[in-house]
């Protein structure tokens, strides 16, 4: 019969847990002190907490603070500081710690005790408390399941993840406190019975538990939310230090931290993929299989009847290793749930829940990543640069990186492994630090020191308006770049008055508004100056010129290309425009000409005219006198405000021919214009002062090469 793998059995201790236990308390650690000795002030532990809050805000970790043996005050501060001493003294000075002098050391202090912890370590959960389990109560009992990774909580506390079954009892009743077991005890490492450490302190207390389906229920297949994912809640000033790494178990020996000297970092969370993955738990120790192609990538197992979304592998697991992480590489893919042991007929058949559909049950639990120092690829360390020169580098497998050392911190996306930030502006040697950041979890920080030195003062560059071109509204602000930190001055070219000054900023751009440039021609000069001990350094000249024209004025009574018929010519132009604006419209008309009557098109004068109105509520309209003839026209309309005139409103249209009898149109109706007269051939009786003497060889000609003989109407005269 297979042997299901749940990782939850009660545990037979050794007689290593009989220690003592009248002896042991639970409580916070107690430091040992001389109550004689006398505090910098009546508020000193507030102050102390004060001063290390006020230096975290710029930058600065503080490692201690006190008195020396002849009285003076001391801080001691990380050498990756970035406040300088005058600001850390400062800081010191106004919480109780006046003329403190500033030490540097490599690294903030952490306790010399026992305090790693690493996914794939044995713990025990406890019913129904570690106190009560520890005195020997007839009701505590104990399980054994296996850490996965060191985790985050929303908040950005300390975690660990494992197996959510390992939260329960037999019962299904909730379980709170756990607890680490010996490494060396442990099956993984060659043991015959798992033990307690002399001293046992609470690891950490359950804060959220599934085991099946997101209602608590046992779930169902194909439930997306079915999971087996647990959270231990670790107590920040716990003393333990959760790596984000999973063990090997080739170095398990007595102290609880001794498998965080051979790990594997996680450095990524992934969904699982077809190749070789790996497991790490107490009862099997580190083991490696494979996902081949007749594994479930993502699916859902039974496991003791609860439903689990997850994946399988061959991989070797066991009782006890629930809960245990799962790898591919250095991504962290899973938690050991469940399976079959092997056999001598069958392949082990292992179960894990996948992290990617797990940790979404959890309320916000992010795994904590051993996230790879960010590199600096520009500038080196010790260059000389410019003011605002970007740093730029890399961070593979980082979401973002925090620069400092300079100001405000500058916290940036990292696209395709890569970031960019503006540098430091501010002249002389300046300390830059880095450090890559996904979530909650960190890198070690990198710095470099450069000395910021003063670019070629070159002229600044104009972008708005630019130099030549034409704006339709008044000018209020000029626009541009240059040197970060000069002052740029706006200087009327034509008066020599200055419009207005300000700075650069870091990221090279300025802008001088509150200006009121309005119709007309304009040009302004821009100079950039800086100050490099105490004397003033002006750039060159930039110069812009540029004018500001009304808009155009708008035709809306003719479209442009519109035709109209041969008897309804427009008689005038309308459209809309600036109140008070004068709006000149000139007109320039022409006869249609075909390749029957080009010799005839010379001997009619062109329709032309200028005409002028004023804008009224937004309006304006012009009168040609009288409806336009047959013909083609152009329109070109400006409007101008004190002499200054606006670009053109060009359009065409046409006024059509009248339809020729015969033509295939329409026959005009008895009476009407261009009606053909009796015994006249067929011609259009278009009034006799106008008619065009033409040969009967002439007609005849006209007739055989398919054209129509010209018929011309009186044409209205429009003067200028």
């Amino acid at each position: 019969m297979k042997h299901r793998v749940t990782g939850r059995r009660p545990l037979a201790l050794t007689a290593a847990t009989t220690l003592a236990l009248s002896g042991l308390f639970l409580g916070a650690p107690v430091a040992f002190a001389d109550d004689s000795a006398e505090a910098p002030g009546q508020d000193a532990p507030l102050e102390v907490l004060n001063t290390r809050a006020e230096l975290d805000k710029v930058g600065t970790d503080m490692v201690a603070v006190g008195q020396t043996a002849d009285g003076g005050n001391v801080v001691v501060v990380t050498a990756d500081s970035a406040a300088s001493d005058a600001e850390i003294s400062q800081i010191a000075a106004t919480e109780g710690f006046p003329d403190a002098s500033v030490v540097k050391v490599d690294r903030t202090l952490s306790a010399f005790a026992e305090g790693d912890v690493v996914g794939g370590q044995g713990y025990l959960s406890v019913a129904p408390d570690l106190p009560g389990f520890l005195a020997g109560e007839p009701d505590a009992a104990a399980w054994s399941c296996s850490l996965g990774f060191a985790a985050f909580s929303p908040a950005g506390d300390p975690a660990l993840l494992s197996a959510g079954h390992c939260a329960f009892d037999e019962d299904g009743e909730p379980l709170s406190d756990t607890t680490l077991t010996v490494p060396s005890s442990e099956d993984a490492a060659g043991g015959t019975q798992t033990a307690l450490p002399a001293t046992i302190d609470l690891l950490g207390t359950f804060g959220f538990a599934q085991f099946g389906g997101a209602d608590g229920g046992l779930g169902s297949s194909g439930e997306t939310t079915a999971t087996d994912i647990s959270v231990i809640d670790i107590a920040p000033d716990s003393g333990w230090n959760l790596v984000p790494a999973v063990t090997d178990w080739s170095t398990a020996g007595d102290s609880l931290s001794s498998l965080a000297d051979s790990v594997i970092d996680i450095k990524s969370v992934a969904a699982p993929v077809l190749g070789e993955v790996s497991k790490s738990g107490r009862t099997t120790g580190f083991t490696t299989g494979t996902v081949d192609g007749d594994d479930i990538l993502d699916g859902w197992a039974p496991i003791d009847g609860h439903w689990v979304r997850g994946f399988s592998s061959n991989t070797l697991a066991g009782p006890g290793d629930s809960g245990g992480a799962v790898i591919q590489g250095n991504a962290a893919v899973g938690l050991i749930s469940g399976g079959t042991e092997a056999t001598e007929t069958e392949e082990q058949f292992t179960w894990a829940a996948s992290l990617v559909t797990a940790l979404p049950q959890t309320g916000g639990y992010e795994v904590a990543l051993d996230l790879d120092a960010p590199v600096v690829t520009s500038p080196t360390d010790g260059a000389e640069v410019q003011p605002g020169t970007a740093i730029t580098g890399t961070a593979p497998g980082a979401e973002k990186v925090t620069v400092s050392g300079f100001g405000a911190d500058q916290t940036v996306r990292v696209v395709d492994g890569a970031f960019s930030v503006v540098g430091p502006v501010e002249l002389g040697e300046q300390t830059i630090s880095v450090r890559a950041r996904t979530g909650f979890s960190s890198s070690e920080t990198v710095t470099l020191d450069v000395k910021v030195v003063p670019a070629p003062l070159v002229a600044p560059v104009i972008t708005s308006p630019a130099d030549g071109s034409t704006v339709n509204e008044t000018v209020t602000a000029i626009s541009g770049t240059g040197l970060p930190t000069t002052a740029i001055t706006v200087t009327d070219a034509q008066t020599d008055d200055v419009l207005g000054t300000t700075e650069v900023a870091a990221d090279g751009s300025w802008t001088v508004d509150g200006l009121t440039l309005e119709y007309g021609s304009h040009s302004v000069v821009v100079t950039q100056t800086r100050t490099i001990d105490g004397e003033d350094e002006v750039s060159p000249e930039a110069t812009s010129s540029f004018s500001v024209i009304p808009v155009s004025p708008a035709v809306t009574s003719v479209a442009n290309g519109a035709e109209f018929a041969h008897n309804d010519g427009p008689s005038g132009l309308a459209g809309s425009g600036i109140d008070g604006a004068t709006v000149t419209v000139k007109l320039t008309g022409a006869e249609p000409t075909t390749a029957n009557t080009a010799a005839l098109a010379g001997a009619f004068a062109a329709a032309s005219g200028t005409f002028t109105a004023t804008v009224e509520d937004g309006a304006w309209s012009v009168d040609f006198g009288a409806a336009l003839e047959s013909g083609t026209y152009t329109v070109s309309a400006t409007q101008a405000i004190d002499g200054v005139s606006s670009a053109p409103t060009d359009l065409a249209f046409a006024v059509l021919a009248a339809p020729v009898a015969g033509g295939g149109g329409a026959a005009p109706a008895p009476g009407e214009g261009g009606a053909a007269a009796p015994g006249d051939g067929g011609l259009a009786a278009t009034g006799s002062d106008m008619l065009v003497p033409l040969t009967a060889g002439a007609i005849a000609l006209a007739l055989l090469s398919g054209g129509l003989l010209l018929v011309v109407r009186r044409r209205q005269q429009i003067q200028s």
